[in-house]
């Protein structure tokens, strides 16, 4: 149901991006115009369930990032800016390039203290804390991020889509405060998205219909950060040839809570939501169902020293709020309760061995495989409940 691809072609080319890219920075780099971009390999290993490649019992080498970003201050109030984006990460992205964004932004009205603008083209989504800038492995608090809210299993649909926001901001005795309201058209044909809503690939297309998304945040000046974010996406399934299901519409809600604290060395961050879903006219195979999902992370991070940071998190994501262990899905469906939630301890170590390279491991103690991508673990019965995963990542950046 997605386009091929050409892993061969793509990485001759991200190659050739990626060693001419830090001649075109310092031939490009200006006050109106601007090149970077980053790479990043990781290595990943697990116990009893796969994570991005066959990782169960060995190493996958499976977990390839690399990006190159351009911005062109066209006119004083129009910036132009986009990114080309090399992804592989197991069965559920299988490698290649592809425009991760490309936006125009148009700054209408500015003052001292305030602006207001418009962003349109394949935008990015303001969804929580981290999603606007998940792609760059430097700006991320872990080599993964928490998988209770920022699923990779649903990375297409949250990353970037055609659409406009208007976004405004504005600096107050009392702190800064910016907004985000718009429309997206978000992208629900892929693997690992049609996992997470439909329960494996089916034969068909599901094309999201629209999307509404909103987000307000309050910068104080006592260092602390808070955020609202509201998204509602809606998707039409069309069957293919050999479908068990038949037409049938999803929707995704949600109202999500940020809350981030930062002292000298330390910072504490915490996410909430309890997004939506809703499923309808599957037919009798994919009955029709309303889940109200539970999911969360408290994490923190300690620069103990100046090139070092110590990071701990745990997160906790519940399929179905009013079963969470899963006791009633298994019942009614014979399928592992496990499937229905995930609790992952993380402890992650950074080091910054310059400005320009990085470091991390991380090692992940996982209760449940709610959040597991289902292209790596494709034989539901087969996934074990108690898992361990480590990684390790080196990335780059100019």
């Amino acid at each position: 149901m997605t386009a091929s691809r050409r892993p061969g072609w793509n990485s001759l080319l991200l190659s050739g991006l990626l060693a001419a890219s830090p001649a075109w920075a310092d031939e490009l780099a200006g006050p109106r115009y601007q090149i970077q971009g980053f790479a990043a390999q990781g290595l990943i290993g697990s116990t009893h369930n796969n994570f991005f490649g066959d990782s169960r019992d060995g190493v996958s080498t499976r977990f390839t990032e690399a990006g190159l970003h351009g911005s062109w201050q066209a006119l004083d109030a129009v910036r132009l800016s986009g990114q080309i984006l090399y992804r592989q990460a197991g069965e559920s992205d299988q490698g290649g390039l592809r425009a991760d964004y490309a936006q125009a932004d148009w700054q209408f009205y500015q003052t001292e203290a305030s602006q207001l603008g418009l962003k349109f083209g394949k935008v990015k989504l303001p969804y929580g804390l981290y999603n606007e800038t998940r792609d760059v492995p430097f700006t991320r608090s872990g080599i993964l991020l928490p998988q209770s809210v920022y699923v990779d299993n649903s990375r297409d649909l949250l990353l970037a889509a055609p659409g406009a926001f208007l976004h405004g901001a504005s600096v107050q005795p009392y702190g800064a405060f910016d907004f985000l309201l718009g429309w997206v058209r978000p992208d629900f044909d892929s693997p690992s998205v049609e996992y997470s809503f439909l329960g494996n690939i089916r034969p068909g297309t599901l094309k999201g219909q629209g999307a509404l998304g909103a987000r307000l945040r309050w910068d104080l000046p006592t260092d602390t950060t808070l955020m609202l974010t509201h998204a509602d996406a809606r998707a039409d399934y069309s069957p293919g040839i050999g479908a068990t299901l038949t037409a049938g519409q999803v929707r995704f809600r949600n109202l999500l809570l940020t809350a981030q604290q930062r002292f000298d060395t330390v910072t504490l961050t915490a996410e909430y939501g309890e997004p939506r879903f809703d499923n309808t006219g599957f037919g009798p195979y994919f009955p029709s169902s309303h889940r109200t999902i539970q999911a969360g992370y408290l994490q923190g991070e300690w620069r103990f020293l100046p090139a070092w940071e110590l990071m701990l998190r745990h997160d906790f994501f519940y399929r179905d709020k009013r079963d969470k262990n899963g006791h009633l899905f298994a019942l009614t469906t014979g399928l592992p309760a496990h499937s229905m939630f995930a609790r992952d301890t993380t402890l992650g170590l950074r080091w910054d061995t310059t400005p320009n390279l990085m470091l991390r491991a991380e090692f992940h103690h996982v209760d449940g495989t709610g959040w597991l991508p289902g292209p790596d673990n494709p034989v539901f019965i087969d996934r074990e409940q108690r898992w361990n995963m480590w990684l390790l990542q080196a990335a780059y950046r100019f």
